[in-house]
C-alpha cells in the first residue's frame, strides 16, 4: 500500500525497470547530425508560465549556439490564450513552423491545412523518432491515421496537496490515506482533516466542475466519456457525481463557490494552495516544480506533495493520459521546414535539452532519458516525484480518445453545469441533462 505522503526519491534499478517496461525502446542516438549550413528562422509557440518560460528559453538558446544560423522566434501565452490564438492563426493560415500540440487537442487540428503530416519526414529520416514507445508515437495520429505530431512527454493528472497540512493531521489521529483509495474513502478523509486545518481554509477545491477529476470519476465507475464524437458517459454517473461535491461543498469541505470559480484559474502565487488556504488541488503534476518553486517564496516552508486521483468502488483506476509535443504547421515554408525538424529532434532526443526541461510538461517520452533524469542527483525532487507516480499508474491507465473539440466542450459545459447546481440555479438531475444535451450538442457541431 502506498503512504498518501509520497517519497521523493526512489531506487534507481527499480524506476529504470518500471520505465523501460513501456516498451522494447533503445538507447536514443542523440540529437540528429548538426549540419553546418544549417540556416533560417522559424516561430516556436508553447503554453506555460514563468518557469517553464525560462527552461525553454535556455534550451532555444542552447539549439541556436550550436546553429548560429538559426533563429528561434517565441510565442508563449497561458493555457487557454494559446489555443485561442492558434485557432486564430491557422483560420488565418498564419501558424508557426513549430507548434507545441497535445492530444487533447489533436483532433481540433489534425487536418493537412492546419498541420503538415509527419510520416514521410519521419521515414526518409529527416524526423528522428528513435526511442520513443510506438503507443506514445501513435497517439500523436489524427483519425485520418496521419502522424500529426512528435510526442516530448506524456502527461497524466492527479492531485497536489500540502505535506505539512496532512502531518499535522495525522499527528492529531487522523489516519492518512494510503492508496488505492475509493471515492468515499477521499471523502471521509477530507471530512475529517477539515478540523485540523488554518483557520478558514478548505480541505480541497470543489472540483466537481473541474474536466480531469470528472473524466477520472466516470472511468473509474466503469464507464467510457466518449464514443466517437457522442456522449458516453450516463445521467446516473454525472448526478452522483454532482451530488459527491454538493455534499462536501454544504459541509464546508470545500471553498464555496464563488472561490471554487476563480481558484484553478488563478496564477499559482495567488491560489488557495500556494497560501495555505487549501489544503489539497487538481494541478496537473507535471507543474509540480513549477508549483513549488512559486510556494517556496509566498509560503516558505510549505512542501507540495502529489498523490492519485481516487479508484472505484471495485478498484478501477480512471486515469487517463495523454501526450504533448511538437507539430509542423502547413503553413510553414519549405525552406524552414529543414529547421523545424532539426528543431523538434534537439527537444525529443538531445540529453541536455531533456535534462533542462525535467520532463516538465510530461514525463519525458523517451524511456532512456527519463531513467537518467530520476537517477541523475541533481534532479528536483519534485520532477522524481512526478516520474515516480507516473511510473506507479502508467499500467493501469485508461487513455481517452478526445474527439475533436472534445477536451474544451467538457471542459464548457462541465463548469457551466456544475456552477449552476453549486448556485442554487439546478439540482444536480437538471445538471446532469443540461451538461449531457449541451456536451452533445458541441460534439456533433464539431465534428461537421
Amino acid at each position: 500500500m502506498q503512504e498518501f505522503r509520497l517519497k521523493k526519491r526512489v531506487a534507481g534499478s527499480l524506476l529504470a525497470t518500471s520505465i523501460l517496461a513501456l516498451s522494447m525502446a533503445v538507447l536514443p542516438n542523440g540529437a540528429a547530425a548538426q549540419d553546418s549550413d544549417l540556416q533560417g528562422e522559424i516561430r516556436f509557440s508553447w503554453w506555460g508560465g514563468q518557469v517553464r518560460n525560462d527552461k525553454t528559453d535556455r534550451i532555444i538558446q542552447l539549439f541556436e549556439g550550436q546553429h548560429p544560423n538559426v533563429s528561434i522566434v517565441r510565442e508563449n501565452a497561458d493555457w487557454a490564450p494559446y489555443w485561442e490564438r492558434l485557432t486564430i492563426q491557422s483560420t488565418g493560415n498564419n501558424q508557426p513552423c513549430a507548434i507545441t500540440m497535445q492530444t487533447r487537442w489533436l483532433a481540433t487540428y489534425a487536418r493537412p491545412d492546419i498541420l503538415m503530416p509527419l510520416d514521410e519526414l519521419v521515414e526518409n529520416g529527416t524526423l528522428d523518432v528513435s526511442g520513443i514507445p510506438e503507443p506514445v508515437l501513435n497517439s500523436a495520429r489524427g483519425s485520418d491515421g496521419n502522424l500529426y505530431m512528435i510526442p516530448h512527454g506524456v502527461f497524466y493528472f492527479a492531485l497536489m496537496y500540502n505535506e505539512q497540512m496532512a502531518q499535522t493531521a495525522a499527528d492529531a489521529g487522523v489516519a492518512p490515506l494510503e492508496y488505492p483509495y475509493t471515492w468515499d474513502e477521499f471523502a471521509e478523509y477530507l471530512t475529517a482533516i477539515l478540523p485540523h486545518l488554518p483557520e478558514g481554509a478548505a480541505s480541497v477545491h470543489n472540483m466537481g466542475r473541474e474536466q480531469d477529476a470528472f473524466v477520472t470519476w466516470v472511468q473509474s465507475h466503469g464507464e467510457d466519456v466518449f464514443d466517437g464524437s457522442n456522449v458516453a458517459f450516463t445521467k446516473d454517473i454525472a448526478i452522483q457525481w454532482f451530488e459527491y461535491w454538493e455534499a462536501l461543498r454544504t459541509a464546508g469541505v470545500t471553498e464555496p463557490p464563488e472561490v471554487m470559480i476563480s481558484d484553478n484559474s488563478a496564477l499559482i502565487e495567488e491560489s488557495n494552495i500556494a497560501n495555505n488556504r487549501g489544503f489539497m488541488t487538481n494541478r496537473p503534476p507535471n507543474q509540480l516544480g513549477s508549483v513549488q518553486t512559486t510556494v517556496d517564496t509566498v509560503s516558505p516552508g510549505t512542501t507540495i506533495g502529489i498523490t492519485p486521483y481516487p479508484v472505484g468502488p471495485d478498484g478501477t483506476v480512471g486515469m487517463d493520459i495523454g501526450a504533448n509535443g511538437i507539430a509542423i504547421g502547413a503553413s510553414c515554408d519549405e525552406a524552414q521546414i529543414p529547421v523545424a525538424a532539426e528543431w523538434i529532434n534537439f527537444w525529443t532526443q538531445n540529453e541536455e535539452a531533456a535534462g533542462i526541461y525535467e520532463s516538465d510538461n510530461g514525463v519525458v517520452s523517451i524511456p532512456a532519458l527519463a531513467t537518467a533524469q530520476a537517477e541523475d542527483p541533481d534532479t528536483q525532487p519534485t520532477q522524481v516525484a512526478h516520474i515516480e507516480l507516473y511510473q506507479q499508474l502508467i499500467d493501469t491507465a485508461n487513455p481517452v480518445f478526445w474527439p475533436a473539440g472534445g477536451y474544451q466542450a467538457l471542459t464548457d459545459t462541465l463548469n457551466r453545469a456544475y456552477d449552476a447546481v453549486a448556485f442554487g440555479q439546478l439540482t444536480p438531475e437538471q445538471g446532469a441533462d443540461q451538461l449531457i444535451a449541451d456536451l452533445q450538442q458541441q460534439l456533433t457541431q464539431a465534428a461537421r
